[in-house]
């Protein structure tokens, strides 16, 4: 008769733990979701939406501790073992690779162009399909950019992450799509001359539109990235990817700085956690990382309490931004209570009304005079409410 392993029982009953714990963060989120913060407020409460906060803080730090625990880490190693035999990537393809943007590693200048090491991509990368001769198998820049494409997509959409853990979908898209647009691509190009290696029927490329002379130097760009990464199946992308992040970081290297100097140091959770290929110290408690509190859950924590109301609403009408044509939201952060009555304390400038409203947290909590003064009147009434309390338990007592 074959004996269970105690390791994997007590990894799977931590598991089982960890799932439970899992499913009751989920049910705060949704019930502290930033769309529904309002309604949850005027149901609960202020101290009752405090201790949700709490909670939730209590249940994450929680759930680290039962997936650092020894018993869980031998349950990984066991899976682990069970699925060894499924083929491994290539690790220097792994987009693991890619690291943050740091502005002290930003260069000053162009840099130099990563090679194409077989000449046949190299040259389809400047050829226009009205170049060659009609057959499937011919090669041009036209095929190559529908490969590039992805992989510029995919390495943006990673370093943006890993730079801007805090940065929310929205934001992070619009982000992304000033490094990626053809204007952006088609500059580029023209600073590497690739418009002097362009082939194509001269009557399109010179006597056509602007318009058309972007899009087809930006689809130049992408097909070179695609060669790139084609010709070089070991490193390609690994050099494409650091060609890149060089380049897209000089261009947003004053959102670097601002990230460096004003964001939450916060390490994004999609960065620190693994499948079963977790080592023991890796998982030691050292690198448990407590979620901070967003900005408006930060401000509520600061001045939430009985009586107090904190509403975020539009404060202005929606506009577009000059530069990426994307939609602007302003909204402000209303307080009522303490004796203010829907005051606005801050106001704040977004591609989405969450990211808006964050900033206009954000922006109340910068005034730190102003905070100071509610705070302090926050305490006042907190002395009350407790004397009011320590008084109904005496009247009772006796």
């Amino acid at each position: 008769m074959t004996g269970t392993d105690p390791r994997i029982s007590n990894g799977s009953a931590a598991s089982a733990q960890s799932r439970k714990i899992v499913n009751l963060i989920k049910a705060l989120d949704e019930a502290l979701e930033e769309d529904s913060m309002n309604q949850t407020l005027d149901l609960i409460g202020d101290e009752a939406l405090n201790r949700c906060l709490d909670l939730r803080t209590s249940l994450s730090t929680a759930r680290s501790k039962i997936d650092a625990s020894p018993s869980a880490t031998s349950l990984r190693e066991q899976r682990s073992h069970d699925f060894s035999n499924v083929p491994q990537n290539n690790p220097t393809a792994s987009t693991f690779c890619i690291t943050p943007w740091k502005s002290s590693q930003i260069p000053d200048t162009l840099p130099p162009l990563p090679k194409v090491f077989d000449p046949t991509l190299e040259e389809s990368s400047f050829i226009h399909v009205g170049c060659g001769s009609g057959k499937p198998t011919d090669l041009n820049y036209e095929r190559l950019e529908w490969v590039g494409d992805i992989y510029l997509e995919l390495v943006a959409t990673l370093l943006i992450s890993q730079t801007f853990p805090n940065m929310g979908p929205g934001k992070a898209s619009q982000l992304r799509e000033r490094l990626v647009k053809n204007i952006t691509l088609a500059d580029l190009s023209r600073q590497y001359r690739f418009d002097e290696r362009l082939r194509m029927p001269v009557p399109k490329f010179q006597s056509g539109p602007l318009e058309d002379k972007t899009k087809i130097l930006g689809d130049i760009f992408e097909a070179y990235v695609a060669a790139v990464i084609l010709s070089d199946p070991v490193n390609g992308f690994t050099r494409a990817a650091e060609w890149l992040k060089d380049l897209w970081g000089m261009l947003i290297i004053k959102d670097i700085i601002q990230e460096e100097r004003n964001g939450l140091k916060l390490e994004s959770p999609l960065w620190k956690l693994r499948g079963a290929v977790l080592s023991t110290e890796e998982a030691s408690l050292s690198d448990v990382t407590v979620i901070p509190l967003n900005p408006k859950e930060h401000f509520q924590k600061l001045l939430g309490i009985r009586g107090v109301r904190i509403v975020y609403k539009d404060a202005g009408p929606e506009k577009k931004d000059p530069v990426s044509k994307m939609p602007v939201f302003t909204v402000g952060l209303y307080f009522t209570g303490l004796g203010e009555k829907e005051k606005m304390l801050g106001i704040g400038k977004a591609g989405s009304k969450k990211e808006a409203g964050f900033k206009a947290a954000e922006a109340a909590m910068a005034n730190k005079k102003m905070m100071k003064y509610y705070m302090d009147k926050k305490k006042l009434v907190e002395t009350q409410i407790q004397l009011e309390k320590d008084a109904l338990v005496a009247q009772e007592g006796s």
